[in-house]
């Protein structure tokens, strides 16, 4: 019998198959957002009042793994990963822009007391943008973040400017990726 002619047949076949697994290879994955309640920066009436003298250094945002993952009939994260985070100005300020900040970091920490997890640098802006109500910030888009929201995801910021003269009220808004097991 001659196999020849099932040859063709058999690297079509292949190829299909490839093909499948590398459309499929996105199925593995989700993304969720997540946005912080409202932070608020009071107005100090000196101009030459530090920024770190009143802005927070503390982001009041929740991620929820666990129920992110419950949402998508997930069995469990591979990794989280950070897509995209920026900071908006809300309609409740005073202010119209975020001139007052100059730079501005923000670290990743374990909210779980004895930790074995070292506090990181995920994202920064330096310098931040002039006469905007809203800005990206650059980040680290390849750092693990599923063993800090396993513990408890803290994410602090530090940053240099002057208070602003009047209220600013903002949110920050994240974007996660999460690739599941």
């Amino acid at each position: 019998m001659n196999t020849s002619n099932h040859q063709p047949f058999g690297a079509i076949a292949v190829l299909a198959v490839a093909l499948i697994i590398a459309a499929c290879a996105g199925f593995g994955a989700f993304s969720f957002n997540e946005e912080s309640e409202e932070i608020v920066v009071e107005a100090s009436p000196l101009a030459t009042t530090p920024l770190g003298d009143v802005f927070p250094t503390r982001i009041p945002m929740e991620i929820d793994l666990e129920e992110e993952l419950a949402k998508q009939d997930a069995s469990g994260a591979k990794s989280v990963k950070l897509r995209e985070l920026y900071f908006e100005l809300t309609e409740n300020t005073e202010k119209d822009s975020f001139d007052f900040i100059d730079d501005i970091t923000i670290r990743v920490s374990s909210r779980e007391s004895g930790s074995d997890l070292p506090e990181a640098e995920l994202a920064w802006r330096d310098p931040v943008p002039r006469d905007v109500d809203k800005f990206v910030f650059d980040i680290d888009d390849e750092l693990d973040l599923k063993p800090y929201a396993e513990e408890g995801l803290r994410l602090r910021t530090s940053a240099s400017g002057s208070a602003p003269s009047s209220e600013v009220r903002f949110k920050v808004y994240a974007n996660f990726r999460v690739d599941v097991l």
